[in-house]
């Protein structure tokens, strides 16, 4: 813990801004001063939520931190950098950061020119519930980009909190964060699309939902333990291109957009089934060619 705590302003406080600033409160390095946002409702309920700060209406409001936390919509990072800078309230030596996990620490440019030290964090971690992420916090990782006398000071901080920090170069985060869209995101998005056909298939959606999770979690056990090539089981794996055709027909028939996403994922699949080996190369032929009907 640093002998002299940081103080600590958030501007922009959504569900990642107050679990960090929550975070970083609580933790004892950093006394978080003023929250601002959009909407003061917010930003009081910011405040309500961390247990401490002050919610302001205006920029001009907020006083002078060493720590300044930036969580506004990625569109309205430049835009708030530029008003803090052009209001005064940075100092040079201040460590300004956001934290998107798409945009590059760039976007503070205007506060840098101000003397700030810039940067971006951007935790690998869903923040669908605040409270819950405060909880879970310990061992998430964290990529950060930016000026190394900021990072020097950001890194301490969050792994003092239990994070695992990993720098990452500006030019990758487009591709990191599209990455972490499809792990985290797409992968809810794949888990309605499952209940969605079992429905079709005559499963209301309860009983579907329970019969789902072992199957699931199971997967993503293997994956992480055995490995994306190991851990591929199923038709394709088998090169089992007669099931892969009357599931493509059947998914066509009840939702195409549906077997859009089969063909798209099982084409990946089928990468992973010819690296397992366990399979005929004749019989993996046959499969990508069931794929590739219907485009």
């Amino acid at each position: 813990m640093s002998a002299t705590p940081l103080t600590l302003n958030l501007i922009g406080p959504g569900r990642a801004g107050r679990t960090l600033a929550a975070l970083l409160a609580r933790g004892g390095n950093c006394v978080l001063q003023d929250v601002l946002s959009a909407e003061h409702a917010t930003a009081q309920s910011a405040v309500d939520f961390i247990g401490s700060g002050r919610a302001v209406r205006k920029l001009p409001e907020m006083r002078p931190g060493g720590l300044w936390l930036l969580t506004p919509p990625d569109a309205a990072i430049a835009p708030v950098a530029a008003a803090l800078a052009a209001s005064g309230r940075v100092r040079a030596g201040d460590i300004v950061f956001h934290c998107s996990g798409s945009q590059p620490s760039s976007l503070l440019a205007p506060l840098a020119a101000a003397g700030a030290r810039i940067a971006s964090l951007h935790p690998l971690k869903s923040f669908a519930d605040p409270a819950a992420a405060v909880k879970s916090f310990a061992g998430t990782w964290c990529t950060a980009e930016g000026d190394a006398a900021a990072i020097a000071v950001l890194k301490p901080l969050l792994e003092g909190l239990g994070a695992q920090v990993a720098t990452i170069d500006a030019s990758g985060k487009t591709l990191y964060h599209a990455a972490s869209v499809l792990v985290c995101n797409d992968l809810t998005a794949l888990m309605e699309a499952g209940l969605q056909v079992y429905e079709k298939a005559g499963l209301d959606r309860a009983t579907a939902q329970r019969m789902m999770e072992p199957l699931v979690r199971e997967t993503l056990d293997n994956v992480f333990v055995l490995g994306t090539v190991r851990a591929l089981t199923g038709p394709v794996a088998r090169g089992d291109a007669e099931v892969v055709k009357r599931q493509l027909a059947a998914l066509e028939n009840a939702d195409p957009r549906i077997a859009a996403a089969y063909r798209a994922l099982n084409t990946i699949a089928l990468e992973l089934a010819r690296a397992q080996g366990g399979a005929a190369e004749a019989a993996l032929d046959a499969v990508a060619r069931e794929l590739q009907k219907y485009q």
